[in-house]
């Protein structure tokens, strides 16, 4: 990047954040997305297009040298969630992470970095199969992994693709936490509607604390889901999964396993299954993320196909009523991870769907609120590669300096697909198009 436009933008983002009131004295709304193994932070400001800088990277700038290393170093994906109090894991979180195989391989060559061994190195990788990672506050890597057995993974050498992966690590997505520090999680499974095979569905699996906080015994709680989206849980414990295959949120309620002894097979599946109902969202019939209305029992939820071609985000009650549309179809490019900003702004990752239902550039998206009232959406982020999580955080959260991160900038529409996108969105004159 030229050094003139690293000043610029450096000055941006400094500029936006002394415009935030009382900015280094009171936290503000940070918007973390991820997007082609990247997560970004945009440093909301009320305007679209705010600055933008990269918290989380996944590789060395050349990763064919042991040369500069990264900050972070890890592919992550979906959304991020802290964990609970107490336990030693106070300020950590995690996030669904896959960096070993796609560095190391399905990479050929893998990565320089993928012989490095000592756990000391700010190369080191690891050898986890997907899961999700631990990171710290500042969002590096604690070097810390959850995450079920692949078998044959390990062993896999280098530059070559590891066995097909068994549910759980299939492409591991959402998380959420209970009060007990019990880590529920969910695994899309393959996402392709046309596979019948019962071992490639998506599934609802839960990690247990144990006595030292290692996370490293499990239960599924369900296999048999269809496009498993992430996880959302309301105030009395209720988990709800949106389905997107399945054309459905499924709501799971107690009873909820508690220990591995809950599941002693060799599927780790609970012998006693927590109650399953489907929440109803007329209107939304391929729902992809659920979210909490502030202050409220009411859920939005975004549909990212249906109706077609742009999905749909609505607002519903606590019995899955429709109370209202939040973003109508003819403003979205297929809505899929959603949070919710302190002032009750909505964010969302869009894919921008082909006709193929491949992706063209995706963007992340807010639509603010007007005394009650949803306004026209905004953008600010555009031409992403599969943007797929939204998690939106308090800055005391982090310990982390935004104006020392480097900034995001604006990939290439080349690079994402752009040129095939259905309607030309981000090339095209539209308004809306970015």
């Amino acid at each position: 990047m030229p050094n003139a436009r690293r000043w610029s933008l450096a000055a941006t983002v400094a500029l936006a954040t002394l415009l935030m009131p009382e900015a280094r004295t009171r936290a503000f709304d940070v918007v973390l997305s991820t997007q082609g193994e990247f997560m970004d932070a945009y440093l909301v400001n009320g305007t679209a297009l705010p600055p933008k800088v990269v918290f989380i990277d996944p590789d060395p700038p050349n990763p064919d040298i042991l040369g500069t290393p990264p900050r972070v170093g890890r592919h992550v994906n979906g959304k991020l969630c802290f964990f609970p109090r107490g336990g030693g894991l106070t300020g950590k979180f995690v996030v669904a992470d896959d960096t070993y195989r796609e560095s190391c391989l399905d990479r050929n060559p893998p990565q320089a970095r993928c012989s490095v061994t000592r756990r000391s190195s700010r190369f080191y990788v690891g050898k986890d199969p997907d899961g999700w990672a631990v990171f710290r506050r500042s969002g590096k890597w604690t070097k810390r992994h959850i995450h079920t057995p692949w078998p044959g993974f390990a062993e896999t050498p280098q530059g070559t693709p590891p066995p097909d992966a068994p549910q759980g690590n299939i492409d591991p997505q959402g998380c959420v936490f209970d009060g007990r520090g019990n880590f529920f999680a969910t695994d899309v499974g393959t996402g392709d509607p046309s596979d019948t095979n019962p071992n490639h569905k998506g599934s609802l699996l839960v990690f247990f604390p144990g006595r030292r906080h290692r996370y490293d015994t499990f239960c599924f709680l369900d296999k048999s889901l269809s496009q498993a989206g992430m996880p959302a849980m309301d105030e009395a414990g209720n988990i709800y999964v949106p389905e997107t295959g399945g054309l459905k949120v499924s709501k799971y309620s107690p009873p909820f396993p508690s220990s591995p002894a809950d599941c002693p097979n060799a599927d780790h599946l609970v012998t006693t299954p927590p109650t399953k109902a489907v929440f109803p969202t007329p209107g939304a019939l391929t729902p992809s993320s659920i979210v909490r209305v502030p202050h409220t029992d009411h859920w939005y939820v975004a549909s990212v196909i249906v109706p077609f071609p742009g999905g749909i985000i609505n607002e519903y009650d606590a019995n899955g009523v429709l109370v209202r549309n939040i973003v109508p179809t003819n403003m979205l490019k297929n809505p899929i991870g959603m949070d919710v900003g302190s002032d009750g702004t909505v964010y969302y990752a869009e894919l921008n769907l082909n006709p193929d239902f491949s992706t063209g550039c995706g963007r992340v998206s807010m639509a603010r609120f007007v005394g009650g009232t949803p306004q026209a959406p905004e953008i600010l982020g555009k031409n992403l590669s599969f943007p797929d999580g939204v998690t939106v955080v308090d800055s005391s959260q982090l310990r982390v300096n935004f104006l020392k991160l480097p900034p995001a900038p604006e990939p290439d529409p080349r690079t994402c697909n752009g040129e095939g996108s259905p309607s030309g969105a981000f090339i095209d004159g539209s308004p809306f198009a970015g």
